[in-house]
């Protein structure tokens, strides 16, 4: 994306020369897509992207790409550059070590809160790819949604293979591990997706689709089988919380005050909300803005995520996520799966 917008930072923070690892995200931000080895060079006036010969050389404008060959690092690494700029945040010790041997008498400076800066406003083909995964994410939804009566997937893992299945199927990829929770799992919010059978009650879905790098992230809890009271009680408490959230969104509101909300509407059960409201959403599927800088507000075109969870340990938890994005003008809710009370025969 913004790839002469940096390298005009890097002129003006009077950096020679920024590099990166394959692995760092400013990769498929500036390139467009992954790689599976190599490095990316960017100067002021150049940049220059050096890949395994495994990997298909793209064709990107303003970039020149090589394979790797031995003696790449003589070649590019000039004795000219006095400062060199790293992605702190991202690099590896031993990566960190290759700059400076590369780079042996340049000052190593970190600009990862410059890239950040940089890619929290998403231009329209950003907004368009993550609104393209959420929708993605959505169908795969409402696909589950029609095949679960069929009684045909038995474990919390079928259900995730489900999911990243109808993904894959219709160009996507996986934006991050898929989280299935069943039961009384459903009280550990990171809980790790495992072959527990699916029976009576909570079964929470955290997943998203991933299209050309932008990220898609939603929550839905469905109740298989017939609900208990306090099922029922509960998800509709947190369904008010999020909605609440939601409606407060506007210009310049702080993200913090959105997180009150949401609590403030939970009341005794606000203690059993045990993470943050949301998080920003793009390359990476937790970027900028946090909720806990207490100056990060609403802006226009910075996508993020709002989600409420209640967590009873032991019993049952849920939560309810979107992907949304303030247009400048209203809210926009990306990820358009119901959120109405979703009971599945069991």
């Amino acid at each position: 994306m913004k790839l002469l917008q940096f390298q005009r930072l890097l002129t003006q923070q009077k950096i020679d020369l920024a590099f990166f690892n394959y692995t760092d995200p400013a990769v498929p931000y500036f390139i467009g897509r992954e790689f599976t080895g190599g490095y990316f060079l960017i100067t002021p006036r150049k940049a220059i992207l050096l890949i395994s010969p495994l990997d298909h050389k793209p064709q990107k404008k303003g970039i020149t790409v090589h394979y790797l060959a031995k003696g790449w690092s003589k070649k590019y690494g000039s004795k000219q550059f006095k400062s060199v700029g790293i992605n702190k945040s991202n690099l590896t010790v031993e990566n960190l070590d290759r700059v400076r041997k590369i780079f042996p008498k340049a000052k190593i400076k970190d600009i990862s809160s410059s890239l950040e800066q940089l890619r929290l406003e998403k231009v329209p083909p950003e907004i368009l790819m993550i609104k393209r995964a959420c929708d993605l994410t959505t169908a795969a939804f409402d696909a589950l949604i029609r095949e679960l009566p069929h009684r045909k997937l038995k474990t919390e893992q079928d259900v995730a293979l489900f999911l990243e299945t109808h993904i894959r199927k219709n160009g996507g990829t996986i934006a991050f591990p898929t989280i299935v929770a069943a039961g009384r799992n459903a009280a550990i919010p990171h809980h790790i997706t495992s072959i527990t059978p699916l029976r009576r009650g909570v079964l929470l879905l955290d997943f998203g689709a991933r299209i050309n790098s932008y990220c898609a992230d939603m929550s839905r809890t469905i109740l298989l089988g017939k609900p208990t009271h306090e099922e029922e009680e509960m998800y509709r408490l947190l369904a008010g919380s999020q909605q609440a959230s939601l409606e407060a969104v506007e210009e310049g509101i702080f993200l913090s005050e959105l997180d009150r909300i949401a609590r403030q509407k939970l009341g005794k059960y606000a203690s059993t909300f045990n993470h943050a409201l949301g998080h920003g959403i793009g390359i990476e599927v937790h970027e900028g803005p946090s909720f806990s800088d207490p100056k990060a507000t609403v802006t226009k075109n910075i996508p993020f995520t709002i989600e409420p969870g209640i967590y009873f340990p032991s019993k049952f938890g849920i939560r309810i996520e979107d992907t949304i994005v303030w247009n400048g003008k209203k809210l926009e809710v990306l990820t358009k799966a119901t959120k109405r009370l979703t009971v599945s025969p069991f």
